[in-house]
């Protein structure tokens, strides 16, 4: 189902199993926007609306004004990257809370390094990967975030 809120377009995948989540999808591959689209619309256990960014510097734009729950971006970005804005992002108190979640190609300890400690993304996950393997990070990570708040 499409949703349009103020002229923008959100694709939203209804499922009557959990609550709505939203998601913010950043990569210059228009491809690489797509495939991500299609897995989580693929997952029976939440629904999602999804905005979708090939240029990070609106991408960013967005997120600091509407807050989503997570974003998934690709490290190699053009302008900024996604070191870049997961760092904005996570030394932003009104921003920190967002879910990161790191993708690239580069599969290296030292960029997983890099990803989690200094730039403090809540994942990182190498290309190739799986539907299974990012579904479950995000289960992972929605529970982690939804126990937090229930402890408030």
């Amino acid at each position: 189902m499409a949703v349009n809120v103020s002229g923008k377009i959100l694709w939203c995948h209804m499922s009557l199993l959990s609550q709505k989540y939203t998601v913010v999808l950043v990569d210059a591959d228009e491809c690489g926007l797509n495939l991500l689209e299609a897995i989580l619309l693929s997952d029976e256990k939440r629904r999602y609306c999804i905005k979708k960014f090939g240029k990070s510097p609106d991408a960013l734009k967005y997120i600091t004004s509407e807050k989503p729950d997570f974003v998934i971006l690709d490290i190699n970005m053009p302008i900024m990257n996604g070191f870049e804005i997961c760092q904005n992002l996570k030394s932003n108190t009104g921003t920190k809370d967002i879910i990161v979640i790191l993708m690239t190609a580069y599969n290296s300890s030292f960029a997983q390094y890099d990803s989690l400690v200094t730039y403090r993304a809540d994942c990182y996950i190498a290309r190739p990967f799986s539907r299974e393997t990012l579904i479950r990070n995000i289960e992972n990570l929605t529970m982690i975030k939804e126990g937090k708040r229930s402890e408030e």
